[in-house]
């Protein structure tokens, strides 16, 4: 028996690194092209300025609309985030997809929705892209042996998922941590070497396309301002954060309590999109239409609002805009967000809910720079904290969403503020009501799927 799990944990090594690999492969391809789309989607936008122009646009919406559409119908996994369909499937409550046709119809739908500027992440798609190549892997190698399928399909199908958050955000460790907190919930050295394997390949693919540049590329070149206090060694922290002025401890907890409560809303709010186009019975092309002709007067009036949005916390990190119109970003960010997600197009949340949180983080700095809280130098640690601790509200999973910003950020002497902003809001999100929102779509999915038998 040990010496059958020592030959699992050889063969799960080489087979995570194959994962990880063509994972790589395809995140940086979705990357690169969706970053492409990022810097023309605007000048195209500024383009319109007639209504001949104004027409063509809504033509060429109405043709990704139905294209949409088209991608949904030949496959339902195409619909959505990825994230609880991969959860589905390690839970035994969804069937394994078909993974060459979910990954080939899903990238250029994806492509499609996010370039069109519907404000999706790219990132559960990315997770949902490296699970169907742990599956495909899995079906060549053990296509005959049911037992190595079951076993080693699982743990493939996880280490991919993994692979592909690492991937996407250049960030290893998060992903390993993903895979651990929030898919597998409990931990196993198979796991740990498949995930840890196929996420250091991932990344490694991704840094010979991207070099060291980061999802979000002024966060890593932005000074941030830390007291002396928390710049101590690790093993010296604890006491380094107990010696620091309250009031900045205390303005931690408060950021976090502010993502908490907004973090609830938002997950409620997400849910209820999606119930509401259901009930309005808004199917078809239509579901899809309505937030890609919203997103044409918004491209010509409010462009940073559209796509992704990592360009937007870009600007936010090195442009001082006036608070109200960082309210009105935050709130339009918002609305075109859970417009877009509730329609279940291709696209997911990571990227969308960091942002709304850099949005929140940046308020409350400058809010706080105005009252004499502090100096005007914190504010991109604010930013930094908000995603954090929106992330840890949402989703739920605040050890991945802290070590994601440290690997974004380079900065691991910020672990401790980090963990306090994570846990208040992670805390006071819980209290207000507000569910995993990974676990709370599996669960309407599933309770959908019963209505409809």
């Amino acid at each position: 028996m040990l010496t059958n799990r020592r030959l699992l944990r050889v063969r799960l090594f080489f087979e995570g690194s194959i994962v990880g690999i063509f994972t790589g492969v395809v995140v940086a391809t979705l990357r690169f092209l969706l970053d492409a789309a990022d810097i023309y989607r605007p000048i195209i936008f500024s383009w319109i300025d007639s209504f001949g122009k104004i027409f063509l646009a809504v033509v060429v919406m109405i043709l990704i609309a139905l294209f949409l559409a088209k991608a949904v119908s030949l496959d339902s996994q195409v619909a959505g985030s990825g994230v609880p369909q991969i959860k589905g499937i390690l839970q035994g409550r969804t069937q394994m997809f078909k993974p060459f046709r979910l990954l080939t119809i899903k990238f250029f739908a994806t492509l499609a929705a996010i370039g069109a500027g519907m404000s999706l992440g790219r990132a559960g798609i990315s997770v949902q892209f490296g699970a169907a190549i742990g599956n495909f892997f899995t079906k060549i190698i053990y296509g005959g042996n049911r037992q190595h399928e079951a076993v080693e399909g699982n743990f493939l199908l996880t280490a991919g998922a993994g692979a592909g958050l690492a991937a996407i955000f250049n960030a290893p460790l998060a992903g390993v941590i993903f895979c651990i907190e929030e898919l597998r919930k409990r931990f196993s050295q198979e796991i740990l070497i498949a995930a840890v394997t196929a996420a250091v390949m991932a990344s490694f693919v991704v840094k010979i396309v991207f070099g060291v540049r980061p999802v979000f590329e002024t966060i890593t070149a932005t000074p941030l301002h830390v007291p002396a206090v928390m710049t101590t060694p690790n093993f010296e922290m604890a006491t380094a954060l107990t010696s620091a002025p309250t009031k900045f401890i205390v303005l931690f907890i408060f950021l976090g309590v502010i993502c908490g409560v907004i973090g609830a809303f938002f997950s409620k709010a997400l849910i209820f999109a999606l119930d509401t186009y259901d009930g309005l019975k808004i199917f078809g092309v239509k579901r899809f239409l309505i937030p890609l002709l919203i997103a044409i007067p918004l491209g010509i009036e409010l462009p940073q609002v559209l796509g992704c949005g990592n360009v937007l916390v870009d600007e936010i990190l090195i442009t001082h805009l006036a608070i109200s119109l960082l309210i009105i970003l935050l709130a339009v960010k918002i609305f075109y967000t859970l417009i877009c997600f509730g329609t279940n197009a291709p696209g997911g949340l990571f990227l969308p809910v960091l942002v709304i949180g850099a949005l929140i983080g940046n308020i409350f700095a400058r809010i706080g720079n105005t009252l004499n809280f502090f100096t005007a130098d914190w504010t991109t640690l604010f930013i930094i904290f908000g995603m954090a601790a929106f992330f840890a509200a949402v989703v739920k999973a605040p050890v991945t969403g802290s070590i994601l910003i440290l690997e974004l950020t380079g900065q691991f002497s910020h672990l401790v503020g980090l963990i306090i902003v994570s846990g208040a809001a992670f805390l006071i999100s819980d209290l207000c009501g507000g569910e995993p929102i990974f676990s709370a779509l599996l669960e309407r999915s599933q309770d959908k799927k019963a209505h409809d038998l």
